[in-house]
């Protein structure tokens, strides 16, 4: 496990949604982030900025010039946040209690069967390792 791996990961809404951007495409300006995040209420070019150079900042993010222009990508991989963010909400919520934070996950009302059978599928393969 990596440095980064072991280290808290925190990520407020807007920079969740930045981040998401960038997986998604691999690499991104501000421009192209501030685009797939219209809605109505797109933050300002400015604030996405400020944004992606305080990620930068926290070394989640690097960026390269090309033609005068920034293009950020990531350096922390989706799925190490997901890890990360789901082992803090367990610890602080549900005791450390995988068990516990699973039967929340089944009282959804909005889980569907077919959720639930891949859920089960997934512990099946777990489980055969």
């Amino acid at each position: 496990m990596s440095v980064r791996e072991s280290a808290e990961i925190r990520l407020g809404r807007l920079e969740l949604q930045i981040m998401n951007v960038v997986w998604q495409k691999g690499t991104a300006t501000v421009h192209e982030v501030r685009d797939a995040l219209k809605s109505a209420k797109t933050p300002a070019y400015s604030t996405i900025l400020t944004m992606m150079r305080s990620l930068e900042n926290k070394g989640y993010l690097e960026h390269t010039v090309k033609d005068r222009t920034y293009v950020y990508r990531a350096t922390i991989a989706q799925q190490d946040v997901r890890c990360n963010v789901l082992g803090d909400v367990m610890s602080r919520l549900f005791d450390g209690s995988p068990s516990l934070l699973v039967n929340s996950l089944l009282a959804q009302k909005n889980i569907s069967d077919a959720d639930i059978k891949q859920i089960k599928k997934l512990i099946k393969e777990r489980d055969e390792k």
